[in-house]
Protein backbone atom coordinates (compact mmCIF):
# COMPACT_ATOMS: atom_id res chain seq x y z
CA UNK A 1 0.00 0.00 0.00
CA UNK A 2 1.49 3.41 -1.04
CA UNK A 3 2.11 5.49 2.10
CA UNK A 4 1.30 9.47 2.62
CA UNK A 5 3.60 12.10 3.01
CA UNK A 6 3.05 15.07 6.27
CA UNK A 7 1.82 17.50 3.21
CA UNK A 8 -0.56 14.75 2.34
CA UNK A 9 1.10 13.26 -0.68
CA UNK A 10 0.64 9.75 -1.80
CA UNK A 11 3.90 7.87 -2.28
CA UNK A 12 4.79 3.81 -2.76
CA UNK A 13 7.25 3.39 -0.83
CA UNK A 14 9.33 -0.37 -2.40
CA UNK A 15 11.72 -1.93 -0.11
CA UNK A 16 13.83 -5.06 -0.55
CA UNK A 17 16.88 -5.81 -2.61
CA UNK A 18 15.19 -7.58 -5.53
CA UNK A 19 12.06 -5.28 -5.85
CA UNK A 20 14.28 -2.64 -5.49
CA UNK A 21 16.73 -3.66 -8.18
CA UNK A 22 14.10 -4.63 -10.29
CA UNK A 23 12.70 -1.66 -10.68
CA UNK A 24 15.76 0.54 -10.85
CA UNK A 25 16.16 -0.98 -14.31
CA UNK A 26 12.13 -1.16 -15.31
CA UNK A 27 11.71 1.15 -17.81
CA UNK A 28 7.99 0.95 -16.59
CA UNK A 29 9.56 3.44 -13.85
CA UNK A 30 10.33 6.74 -15.28
CA UNK A 31 13.44 8.64 -13.82
CA UNK A 32 11.19 11.93 -15.06
CA UNK A 33 9.53 13.31 -11.80
CA UNK A 34 9.63 16.49 -12.29
CA UNK A 35 5.92 16.91 -12.14
CA UNK A 36 6.06 15.43 -8.78
CA UNK A 37 8.63 18.37 -7.52
CA UNK A 38 6.54 19.73 -4.86
CA UNK A 39 6.34 16.28 -3.02
CA UNK A 40 10.05 15.48 -3.53
CA UNK A 41 11.73 18.77 -3.44
CA UNK A 42 15.21 18.04 -2.73
CA UNK A 43 18.57 17.37 -4.19
CA UNK A 44 19.35 14.44 -6.32
CA UNK A 45 19.35 14.21 -9.83
CA UNK A 46 15.62 13.43 -10.40
CA UNK A 47 14.60 16.24 -8.02
CA UNK A 48 14.21 20.28 -8.07
CA UNK A 49 17.70 20.47 -8.80
CA UNK A 50 17.38 18.91 -12.14
CA UNK A 51 14.84 22.01 -13.26
CA UNK A 52 18.08 23.93 -13.21
CA UNK A 53 19.00 22.11 -16.74
CA UNK A 54 18.17 22.17 -19.98
CA UNK A 55 16.22 19.37 -21.95
CA UNK A 56 19.21 18.86 -23.66
CA UNK A 57 21.43 17.76 -20.48
CA UNK A 58 18.21 16.28 -18.54
CA UNK A 59 16.67 14.25 -20.67
CA UNK A 60 20.05 11.82 -21.24
CA UNK A 61 19.80 11.42 -17.59
CA UNK A 62 16.36 10.42 -16.90
CA UNK A 63 16.17 7.48 -19.19
CA UNK A 64 16.92 4.14 -17.94
CA UNK A 65 18.05 1.94 -20.98
CA UNK A 66 21.27 0.34 -21.79
CA UNK A 67 22.04 0.03 -17.64
CA UNK A 68 24.19 -2.77 -17.57
CA UNK A 69 26.06 -1.50 -20.28
CA UNK A 70 26.49 2.05 -18.90
CA UNK A 71 27.55 0.54 -14.95
CA UNK A 72 30.00 -1.54 -17.19
CA UNK A 73 31.68 1.51 -18.92
CA UNK A 74 31.19 3.38 -15.32
CA UNK A 75 33.44 0.51 -13.62
CA UNK A 76 36.08 0.52 -16.36
CA UNK A 77 36.71 4.32 -15.98
CA UNK A 78 36.24 5.42 -12.36
CA UNK A 79 38.74 2.94 -10.73
CA UNK A 80 40.92 3.07 -7.44
CA UNK A 81 43.51 3.53 -9.00
CA UNK A 82 42.97 6.79 -11.08
CA UNK A 83 41.67 8.37 -8.17
CA UNK A 84 44.72 7.38 -5.86
CA UNK A 85 46.74 9.16 -8.94
CA UNK A 86 44.62 12.48 -7.72
CA UNK A 87 46.16 12.86 -4.63
CA UNK A 88 49.02 15.10 -5.77
CA UNK A 89 46.30 17.73 -7.15
CA UNK A 90 43.90 17.61 -4.11
CA UNK A 91 46.94 17.89 -1.84
CA UNK A 92 47.66 21.47 -3.61
CA UNK A 93 43.89 22.61 -3.59
CA UNK A 94 43.74 21.64 0.19
CA UNK A 95 46.66 23.61 0.54
CA UNK A 96 45.17 26.33 -1.20
CA UNK A 97 42.25 26.37 1.23
CA UNK A 98 43.68 25.42 4.56
CA UNK A 99 47.16 28.04 4.21
CA UNK A 100 44.39 31.40 4.80
CA UNK A 101 42.44 29.54 7.82
CA UNK A 102 45.84 29.95 9.79
CA UNK A 103 45.20 33.57 10.67
CA UNK A 104 41.44 32.88 11.46
CA UNK A 105 40.12 31.90 14.90
CA UNK A 106 36.95 30.35 14.30
CA UNK A 107 36.09 28.61 10.93
CA UNK A 108 33.36 26.62 9.36
CA UNK A 109 35.08 23.67 8.02
CA UNK A 110 32.22 22.51 5.71
CA UNK A 111 32.17 26.31 3.60
CA UNK A 112 35.61 26.99 4.01
CA UNK A 113 36.83 23.27 3.24
CA UNK A 114 34.50 20.15 2.59
CA UNK A 115 32.55 21.84 0.07
CA UNK A 116 34.65 24.00 -2.27
CA UNK A 117 37.69 20.93 -1.93
CA UNK A 118 35.63 18.77 -4.36
CA UNK A 119 33.97 21.37 -6.32
CA UNK A 120 37.65 22.84 -7.27
CA UNK A 121 39.14 19.30 -8.12
CA UNK A 122 35.96 18.21 -10.10
CA UNK A 123 35.78 21.68 -11.81
CA UNK A 124 39.92 21.71 -12.61
CA UNK A 125 39.45 17.74 -13.74
CA UNK A 126 36.60 19.45 -16.52
CA UNK A 127 38.86 22.32 -17.65
CA UNK A 128 36.78 24.90 -15.69
CA UNK A 129 38.19 27.54 -13.77
CA UNK A 130 39.11 26.61 -10.30
CA UNK A 131 38.65 29.99 -8.83
CA UNK A 132 35.15 29.93 -9.77
CA UNK A 133 32.77 29.96 -7.03
CA UNK A 134 30.98 27.07 -8.64
CA UNK A 135 29.70 24.95 -5.73
CA UNK A 136 27.15 22.66 -7.26
CA UNK A 137 27.07 19.66 -9.10
CA UNK A 138 24.44 21.57 -11.11
CA UNK A 139 26.21 24.82 -11.82
CA UNK A 140 29.51 22.52 -12.89
CA UNK A 141 27.37 20.61 -15.85
CA UNK A 142 25.55 23.90 -17.05
CA UNK A 143 29.09 25.37 -17.14
CA UNK A 144 30.51 22.29 -18.79
CA UNK A 145 27.64 22.00 -21.23
CA UNK A 146 27.99 25.89 -22.04
CA UNK A 147 31.53 25.11 -23.01
CA UNK A 148 31.40 22.24 -24.84
CA UNK A 149 28.04 22.87 -26.59
CA UNK A 150 27.36 19.62 -28.88
CA UNK A 151 30.70 18.83 -28.76
CA UNK A 152 31.12 17.28 -25.71
CA UNK A 153 33.73 14.21 -26.47
CA UNK A 154 35.77 16.59 -28.09
CA UNK A 155 35.79 19.28 -25.35
CA UNK A 156 36.51 16.18 -22.55
CA UNK A 157 39.30 14.98 -25.18
CA UNK A 158 40.74 18.52 -25.25
CA UNK A 159 40.91 19.28 -21.25
CA UNK A 160 42.09 15.40 -20.45
CA UNK A 161 45.31 16.38 -18.56
CA UNK A 162 44.83 13.16 -16.12
CA UNK A 163 44.23 9.33 -16.43
CA UNK A 164 41.02 9.29 -15.06
CA UNK A 165 39.45 11.87 -17.76
CA UNK A 166 41.87 10.26 -20.67
CA UNK A 167 39.98 7.21 -19.68
CA UNK A 168 36.55 9.32 -20.26
CA UNK A 169 37.47 10.53 -23.35
CA UNK A 170 38.78 7.63 -24.62
CA UNK A 171 35.58 5.39 -23.30
CA UNK A 172 33.82 3.91 -26.58
CA UNK A 173 30.27 5.60 -26.04
CA UNK A 174 27.69 7.68 -27.81
CA UNK A 175 27.18 11.14 -27.04
CA UNK A 176 24.09 10.38 -24.55
CA UNK A 177 26.55 7.72 -22.65
CA UNK A 178 29.68 10.18 -22.23
CA UNK A 179 26.94 12.65 -20.76
CA UNK A 180 25.96 10.09 -18.11
CA UNK A 181 29.56 9.34 -17.30
CA UNK A 182 30.33 12.87 -17.00
CA UNK A 183 27.46 13.80 -14.81
CA UNK A 184 28.33 10.41 -12.48
CA UNK A 185 31.82 12.52 -12.28
CA UNK A 186 30.12 15.80 -11.64
CA UNK A 187 27.43 14.81 -9.02
CA UNK A 188 29.77 11.75 -7.11
CA UNK A 189 32.90 13.70 -6.60
CA UNK A 190 31.25 17.19 -5.98
CA UNK A 191 27.59 15.72 -3.94
CA UNK A 192 29.11 12.40 -2.25
CA UNK A 193 32.56 12.98 -1.79
CA UNK A 194 32.03 16.55 -0.34
CA UNK A 195 29.45 14.61 2.30
CA UNK A 196 32.23 12.10 2.95
CA UNK A 197 34.87 15.02 3.72
CA UNK A 198 32.17 16.94 6.27
CA UNK A 199 31.30 13.71 7.55
CA UNK A 200 34.55 12.41 8.06
CA UNK A 201 35.66 15.49 9.62
CA UNK A 202 33.53 15.73 12.29
CA UNK A 203 33.59 12.66 13.48
CA UNK A 204 37.03 12.91 14.12
CA UNK A 205 36.85 15.77 15.93
CA UNK A 206 34.19 14.67 18.17
CA UNK A 207 36.44 12.37 19.59
CA UNK A 208 40.05 13.75 21.29
CA UNK A 209 41.09 10.02 21.19
CA UNK A 210 40.94 9.95 17.61
CA UNK A 211 42.68 13.10 17.27
CA UNK A 212 45.73 12.47 19.34
CA UNK A 213 45.87 9.01 17.48
CA UNK A 214 46.02 10.55 14.09
CA UNK A 215 48.34 12.73 14.96
CA UNK A 216 51.12 10.42 17.04
CA UNK A 217 50.67 8.07 14.15
CA UNK A 218 49.91 9.81 10.89
CA UNK A 219 50.18 6.90 8.82
CA UNK A 220 46.95 5.42 10.42
CA UNK A 221 44.93 8.20 8.61
CA UNK A 222 43.48 5.98 5.54
CA UNK A 223 42.27 3.45 8.42
CA UNK A 224 40.83 6.03 10.81
CA UNK A 225 39.51 7.71 7.67
CA UNK A 226 37.47 4.08 6.73
CA UNK A 227 36.39 3.87 10.44
CA UNK A 228 34.94 7.14 10.76
CA UNK A 229 32.88 7.03 7.06
CA UNK A 230 31.44 3.76 7.87
CA UNK A 231 29.90 5.42 10.84
CA UNK A 232 28.62 8.02 8.95
CA UNK A 233 27.89 7.05 5.78
CA UNK A 234 26.82 10.33 3.81
CA UNK A 235 24.24 8.08 1.18
CA UNK A 236 20.94 8.80 1.55
CA UNK A 237 19.01 6.09 0.69
CA UNK A 238 15.64 6.15 -1.47
CA UNK A 239 15.19 6.93 -5.17
CA UNK A 240 12.20 8.36 -6.84
CA UNK A 241 10.71 6.90 -9.84
CA UNK A 242 7.13 7.65 -11.92
CA UNK A 243 5.06 4.68 -13.01
CA UNK A 244 4.17 5.11 -17.17
CA UNK A 245 2.48 1.90 -16.83
CA UNK A 246 1.14 -0.53 -14.59
CA UNK A 247 3.90 -2.41 -12.78
CA UNK A 248 4.06 -5.35 -10.39
CA UNK A 249 6.77 -4.73 -7.28
CA UNK A 250 6.26 -7.68 -4.25
CA UNK A 251 3.07 -8.67 -3.98
CA UNK A 252 1.77 -5.22 -4.97
CA UNK A 253 0.45 -3.78 -8.80
CA UNK A 254 0.94 -0.11 -9.00
CA UNK A 255 -0.78 1.65 -11.18
CA UNK A 256 0.65 4.25 -14.01
CA UNK A 257 0.83 7.80 -13.19
CA UNK A 258 2.10 6.93 -9.40
CA UNK A 259 4.95 7.97 -7.64
CA UNK A 260 7.16 5.19 -6.20
CA UNK A 261 10.29 5.45 -3.72
CA UNK A 262 12.87 2.90 -4.38
CA UNK A 263 14.75 2.41 -0.65
CA UNK A 264 17.93 1.16 -1.20
CA UNK A 265 19.42 -0.75 1.75
CA UNK A 266 23.33 -0.52 2.80
CA UNK A 267 24.25 -3.86 1.00
CA UNK A 268 22.23 -2.75 -2.08
CA UNK A 269 24.42 0.69 -2.85
CA UNK A 270 27.17 -0.27 -5.01
CA UNK A 271 25.18 -2.76 -7.02
CA UNK A 272 22.24 -0.72 -7.94
CA UNK A 273 21.29 2.21 -10.15
CA UNK A 274 23.35 4.01 -13.42
CA UNK A 275 23.63 7.36 -12.87
CA UNK A 276 21.46 7.19 -9.90
CA UNK A 277 22.81 6.24 -6.68
CA UNK A 278 24.79 3.23 -6.77
CA UNK A 279 27.64 4.43 -9.22
CA UNK A 280 27.46 8.12 -8.09
CA UNK A 281 27.96 6.65 -4.60
CA UNK A 282 31.14 4.50 -6.01
CA UNK A 283 32.64 7.58 -7.70
CA UNK A 284 31.72 9.69 -4.49
CA UNK A 285 33.42 6.66 -2.36
CA UNK A 286 36.46 6.48 -4.58
CA UNK A 287 36.97 10.78 -4.63
CA UNK A 288 35.58 11.23 -1.26
CA UNK A 289 38.64 8.80 0.26
CA UNK A 290 41.51 10.59 -0.90
CA UNK A 291 40.21 13.53 -0.07
CA UNK A 292 39.32 13.20 3.40
CA UNK A 293 42.88 11.00 3.81
CA UNK A 294 44.46 14.25 2.73
CA UNK A 295 42.34 16.85 4.58
CA UNK A 296 42.65 15.43 7.62
CA UNK A 297 46.28 14.80 7.80
CA UNK A 298 47.14 18.47 7.04
CA UNK A 299 44.29 19.56 9.37
CA UNK A 300 45.96 17.38 12.28
CA UNK A 301 49.34 18.08 10.97
CA UNK A 302 48.91 21.39 10.46
CA UNK A 303 46.33 22.97 13.41
CA UNK A 304 47.72 21.56 16.39
CA UNK A 305 44.63 23.54 18.56
CA UNK A 306 42.05 22.60 16.32
CA UNK A 307 39.05 21.76 17.87
CA UNK A 308 35.25 21.86 18.06
CA UNK A 309 33.37 25.03 18.57
CA UNK A 310 30.44 23.79 19.37
CA UNK A 311 29.38 20.28 21.69
CA UNK A 312 28.96 17.40 19.11
CA UNK A 313 25.14 17.37 19.35
CA UNK A 314 24.85 21.00 18.55
CA UNK A 315 26.49 20.29 15.02
CA UNK A 316 23.73 20.54 12.30
CA UNK A 317 23.03 18.09 9.25
CA UNK A 318 21.39 18.55 5.92
CA UNK A 319 19.74 15.66 4.64
CA UNK A 320 18.63 15.77 0.99
CA UNK A 321 17.72 12.05 -1.40
CA UNK A 322 21.03 11.63 -2.68
CA UNK A 323 23.14 12.68 0.69
CA UNK A 324 23.45 13.24 4.10
CA UNK A 325 25.97 15.04 5.45
CA UNK A 326 27.23 17.94 7.92
CA UNK A 327 25.73 21.09 7.17
CA UNK A 328 28.42 23.31 8.94
CA UNK A 329 30.94 22.17 11.23
CA UNK A 330 32.27 25.29 13.17
CA UNK A 331 35.80 25.19 14.60
CA UNK A 332 38.25 26.75 16.53
CA UNK A 333 41.89 26.71 14.89
CA UNK A 334 44.40 28.83 17.88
Amino acid sequence: MPTVTSGGAKVWLVTGFRDVRAGLSDPRLSRDTRAAAHVIDGGGLDGQALRALPLELADPLLRTESADRLRRLAASVFTPERAERLRPRTAELAGELLTPLRHQRSVDLVAEVARPLPARLVCGLLGLPVEDKILSWTEILLAVHGRAGSSLPRYVAAVADCDLVAALAAAETGADELLNLVAMLVVGGVEIAGSFVANAMSALLESTRQVALARNAPTMVPDLVAELVRGSDPLRVGSFRRTVAPIRLGDKVIPAGELVMLAEGPSDRLDLGTVGHGVQYRVGALLGRVLAETVLERLIGEFPRLRLAVPAGQIPWQFTRLSRAVESLPVEVS
